[in-house]
């Protein structure tokens, strides 16, 4: 357990719902790493970053890994554009993405990114939050299986430190579908430091514990 925990921390998880279709402000940029471990031993990883290139244009990195005791680890990885799409004075905001990478494993299948985000924030009482979905398809450009991905994000601001979050992630591939479910605890000391994620995640019944770290600069 020891052991799984220190390759849990050296590892990269899935990235944070936090940007979807508020894109990054001009000259500001994000990055988050995290990881999980589950009840067998078995750890995943990946990593979030994005820039504000223009005031109207995100550039970012997704990418992810499982990494398995043992064997040949597979994931996949993204460099994507973001830019908005104008919804008046509306009370949501909507934006699209475009990106290209791949999945890898003992191949390299290349693959186009398409997606679409909304978002929107809530007040509930005194207390504010936010709710995010983000859809997205992955176009494989071989014999490989399109993966259709649909993730929903509900967010509480507890304090000025303290957020909560419920969210829900589906998978979408010819072998089937997928659901994993994730609350998480987001503490952050200071404004000034780094915010610090602590949470669990359900996956086809097979609970993982997931720690993450969130840095704006």
């Amino acid at each position: 357990m020891i052991r799984a925990l220190l390759v849990l921390m050296l590892s990269l998880a899935a990235y944070p719902a936090c940007a979807g279709a508020w894109l990054r402000e001009h000259k500001t940029g994000f990055l988050a790493f995290s990881g999980t471990v589950d009840e067998n031993g078995e750890t995943d990883g990946a990593v979030y970053a994005e820039y504000g290139l223009r005031p109207k244009l995100t550039l970012g990195f997704k990418g992810d890994a499982n990494l398995p005791q043992g064997r040949l680890g597979e994931g996949s990885a993204f460099l994507f554009a973001r830019l908005p799409i104008s919804t008046g004075n509306k009370q949501y905001k909507l934006a699209y993405e475009i990106g290209l990478g791949g999945t890898f494993g003992l191949d390299f299948e290349p693959m186009m990114r398409t997606g679409l985000s909304y978002g929107r924030g809530l007040s509930i009482g005194e207390t504010s939050g936010w709710l995010a979905i983000d859809a997205a398809v992955e176009w494989a450009k071989g014999d490989a299986s399109d993966i259709r991905k649909l993730d929903t994000t509900i967010g509480v601001n507890l304090s000025e430190r303290f957020k909560v979050m419920m969210q829900v992630f589906y998978t979408g591939t010819d072998s089937g579908d997928f659901f994993t479910y994730a609350p998480s605890l987001i503490w952050q000391p200071t404004p000034k430091t780094p915010s610090f994620q602590i949470g669990v995640e359900s996956d086809n019944g097979v609970l993982s514990l997931k720690l993450g770290i969130w840095r704006t600069f």
